[in-house]
C-alpha cells in the first residue's frame, strides 16, 4: 500500500509531521478516513482523536486528541490544523486532572457574577476545562 504525507499542527508548534499510510480524522460531519490518493478535500474537524497508521499491518499508531481546526487533502498531503492539540502519549493524567479540579473551582467561584470580566474569564475558563477533560477522554479511549 503506498504512503502519503501528513502533517499534524497547532498555531504554536508542529506535533508530527511524516508519511503515513491511514489517517482516521475527527471530522465535523463524522469520522474520515484518508489514505492515498485520496481526493481532494477540506473539512472542519470536530473535538476528538486523530488516528495515524504509520505502517501497512496497522499496529504502529499515533494518536492525538485535537480541538477544533481544519484537515485538508491536497496532491497527496494531509494537513491537519487544529486551534489545540496534543500526542495521546504525552498526556500527564494526574497533573491534568488537578488542572482541571483547580479550574472546576474557579468556574464556580466566577458563575453568577454577570460582569463582563467575569463573564469573558468564565467562558475562557470553560473552553480550558472541555480540552481538559476531552484529552483525559482520549488517554482512556486510547489507553
Amino acid at each position: 500500500m503506498p504512503k502519503f504525507r501528513c502533517t499534524v499542527a497547532i498555531p504554536t508548534r508542529e506535533l508530527f509531521h511524516g508519511e503515513i499510510e491511514y489517517a482516521q480524522i475527527p471530522g465535523s460531519e463524522g469520522d474520515l478516513g484518508v489514505m492515498a490518493g485520496h481526493e481532494m478535500f477540506v473539512c472542519t474537524n470536530r473535538p476528538g482523536v486523530l488516528t495515524l497508521t504509520l505502517d501497512e499491518a496497522g499496529k504502529d499508531k499515533r494518536y492525538f486528541v485535537t480541538y477544533g481546526g481544519f484537515a485538508q487533502v491536497l496532491d497527496n498531503n494531509l494537513s491537519v490544523l487544529a486551534r489545540m492539540g496534543k500526542d495521546v502519549d504525552s498526556i500527564d493524567v494526574e497533573e491534568l486532572t488537578a488542572k482541571a479540579a483547580k479550574l472546576r473551582e474557579a468556574i464556580a467561584q466566577l458563575e453568577g457574577k454577570g460582569d463582563v470580566q467575569s463573564t469573558a474569564l468564565l467562558e475562557t475558563h470553560r473552553t480550558k476545562l472541555e480540552w481538559y477533560d476531552l484529552q483525559l477522554k482520549a488517554v482512556g479511549a486510547v489507553k
